[in-house]
């Protein structure tokens, strides 16, 4: 398997863990792709370690015509803070929230994660290889589409689950908006 260059370079994705921690990270990203399909965002930054590091290479940014930020080598690179943040700014641009079964006319967003592989890292943390699918249904023909990209995560045990303290994403498509790479979240 090749992997991105700059991620997991001690890693060997051929060492895999046991049964029931790949189980348990599984079932720990299902849930997380559950809180963001359903706009539970305060849930979904329950997950994130308070050291977090979230980010998206240079690479896709310019492949899609975005000049990275000044002195920086990805299009965004976020902390915990700065999502929170990216959260915000979200709910504002959507205003107050609209129950998805009280609107039919309301855009709906389906994360689907596959191909997961983990591989211990450390004591209690480990790497993640999966692939992300995600479909967006709006209320025009025009708005609907899709996205789908490698992601590398790193998760470390934390009372009776897990948190992210590392996701790097890296996106297939070439033609994507700016708008569409919030779906990463």
């Amino acid at each position: 398997m090749t992997t991105h260059p700059s991620v997991f370079p001690h890693c060997d994705p051929l060492v895999l863990v046991g049964a029931g921690i790949h189980h348990d990270i599984q079932q720990f990203l299902f849930r997380e792709a559950l809180l963001l399909d359903h706009e539970r965002y305060e849930d979904w930054i329950a997950l994130l370690a308070a050291d977090v590091r979230y980010r998206t290479p240079v690479s896709f940014a310019r492949a899609i015509g975005i000049e990275p930020p000044t002195g920086g080598t990805d299009y965004f690179e976020d902390d915990c803070r700065s999502l929170i943040a990216r959260i915000r700014g979200l709910q504002n641009q959507r205003g107050p929230t609209v129950s998805a079964r009280s609107s039919v006319a309301q855009a709906r967003m389906r994360r689907l994660i596959t191909n997961i592989i983990v591989s211990p890292r450390g004591r209690d943390e480990y790497d993640v290889f999966s692939y992300v699918l995600i479909t967006h249904s709006g209320s025009k023909e025009d708005s609907n589409w899709f996205l789908s990209a490698e992601r590398y995560d790193r998760v470390r045990c934390a009372a009776r689950s897990f948190k992210i303290f590392y996701r790097e994403i890296v996106v297939d498509q070439r033609s994507a908006t700016v708008g569409a790479i919030d779906a990463f979240l």
